[in-house]
């Protein structure tokens, strides 16, 4: 294995992990507002709900980069922009969630 393989193994599993930390972000945020439950969890835990969806994403990117990097095989070249693609429209759909969600929180109901 060169070293060239080795950082596109890491390229491809950091980006991926990051994918997966968007959308758990996107997810619990909602999920949070919507379920009073899991948000009294997460400040029990972590003492605010920001905290501890911050400290879950982290280990959820953090074991899907193990994961993934001790799995992947031989990642090609061409696989790290379409990721990348991805994970840009995902960070800007998830705010776009995230944004119409709170509007209508305050201002739909």
């Amino acid at each position: 294995m060169t070293n060239n393989n080795a950082s596109l193994k890491s390229a491809v599993a950091s980006v991926f992990s990051a994918i997966v930390a968007v959308l758990f972000l996107v997810v619990i945020t909602v999920a949070a507002d919507l379920a009073p439950e899991l948000k009294n969890w997460l400040k029990a835990v972590f003492t605010h709900h920001w905290i501890g969806k911050g400290v879950l994403a982290t280990l959820l990117f953090f074991a899907t980069y193990l994961f993934l990097r001790a799995g992947l095989k031989n990642p090609s070249d061409s696989s790290l922009p379409p990721l990348l693609r991805l994970l840009s429209w995902l960070s800007v759909l998830g705010t776009i969630v995230l944004f119409a969600f709170f509007f209508y929180e305050a201002f739909g109901k």
